[in-house]
């Protein structure tokens, strides 16, 4: 590594966070267990995996994990963490959709995030497609360029979205990227949504449909009608990442344990995991979906649901959600994963460490660190390492 972005890497270590874009050097062992994981995007596989780890102990290590392997795999990810207390609860698609939206990213602009960059390379996209026979997606999606009307797209609000990115000018695009990281702030603001991406861009094409059209069928909104425009949205990101050359879109759930603690009403907690079965049955999203939970998530969510009275529930579609769950890390794996450290740290700050720190030294730090409580093992381990390392660089110094 160039020494700028090993101090990154170090920095991030020194904190116990896993470092953002090297994920994967820093996964140690348990290669059946990852080559589980990488085959299931190999095979692009629809459908819900609950990744199950004690708190501290690797959830969102492998969430990451996942996220950098998807890009290099080349599909679009959006990475979202639960935030019941915020604007991210998961009985709220609209808010969920937001999320994703805001968290998108593509293989082809690395390091950034959001609908911008998304919409940009679909446009890119469009226009190279124009030299293409008439059948192609994009002309079909276009109406043969016209952008008058289309039914390519599940969601109306998509394709108005694009539409209006498409045509428009940075004031416009400001808007679509603001309707769609926060929809439900539009709910009173349709008049000014038509004005600007329908009349306003009226010179670029001609929409057949009466204003009044817009407002009685819900184009704006993303929370009518049990959210089924939230869901028409993401089938329409999953749909436009695979036709522009991605292999689809993969949406991954960091605190999803946010469902149980968090959220107190159970009328709001039943409509979250009936949006996780949805996302399971893969009907309404047909792309992968990634929950980063405890190794105790269903059983608790059994339990709420009893606890609150709720007999009648089908507690079997828990027990059917399909899961996964990473062995904890042994001595001799976290002995690797501390030569690593020990070589970034190097590279960092240019010296030999993994040649003037003795491995009897690392070691010693590895089997102290190791007598710790599996969930916070692993943590635990790579923070003494590189304290370790920084006290004998200072030596040298």
């Amino acid at each position: 590594m160039e020494a700028a972005l090993a101090q990154r890497v170090i920095e991030s270590l020194r904190m116990g966070i896993p470092p953002e874009g090297h994920i994967g050097y820093f996964t140690v062992g348990r290669k059946a267990e990852i080559a589980q994981l990488t085959s299931r995007l190999t095979r692009a596989d629809s459908g819900a995996l609950l990744v199950k780890a004690n708190y501290g102990s690797g959830k969102t290590h492998l969430l990451r994990f996942i996220r950098e392997e998807a890009l290099r795999n080349d599909f679009a990810v959006s990475a979202v963490t639960l935030d019941a207390k915020g604007a991210v609860r998961f009985n709220r698609m609209d808010q969920v959709f937001g999320a994703i939206c805001r968290n998108i990213e593509i293989p082809s602009a690395p390091g950034q995030k959001g609908i911008r960059p998304f919409f940009d390379s679909i446009i890119a996209r469009l226009e190279r497609s124009k030299s293409t026979p008439t059948s192609s997606f994009w002309s079909r999606l276009t109406n043969n360029w016209q952008w008058d009307y289309s039914e390519e797209l599940d969601s109306n609000a998509m394709f108005l979205a694009l539409r209006a990115w498409a045509a428009g000018s940075p004031a416009v695009r400001d808007t679509v990227e603001d309707w769609l990281f926060q929809p439900w702030t539009y709910q009173s603001q349709r008049k000014k949504l038509y004005a600007v991406l329908v009349e306003g861009l009226r010179r670029h094409f001609r929409d057949p449909r009466p204003e009044w059209q817009f407002y009685a069928h819900d184009v704006f909104r993303f929370d009518s009608q049990g959210y089924d425009q939230s869901w028409a949205a993401l089938r329409a990101l999953h749909t436009l990442s695979r036709e522009s050359g991605l292999k689809g879109l993969i949406i991954l759930f960091d605190e999803f344990e946010d469902v149980v603690t968090n959220l107190r009403n159970v009328a709001h907690q039943e409509a979250a995991f009936w949006n996780l079965f949805q996302f399971y049955a893969g009907k309404q999203f047909p792309g992968m979906t990634y929950y980063a939970v405890t190794p105790e998530f269903v059983e608790k969510c059994i339990q709420v649901l009893i606890n609150k009275g709720r007999w009648d529930y089908d507690y079997t579609r828990f027990t059917a959600l399909p899961t996964f769950q990473m062995s904890p890390l042994e001595v001799e794996e976290l002995r690797e994963l501390a030569s690593r450290i020990a070589l970034a740290h190097g590279d960092a700050y240019g010296w030999d460490a993994a040649a003037m720190v003795k491995r009897a030294t690392l070691a010693a730090v590895v089997k102290k660190a190791a007598t710790v409580q599996i969930q916070d093992r692993a943590r635990h381990t790579i923070v003494s390492v590189v304290k370790t390392l920084d006290a004998h660089l200072e030596d040298v110094a």
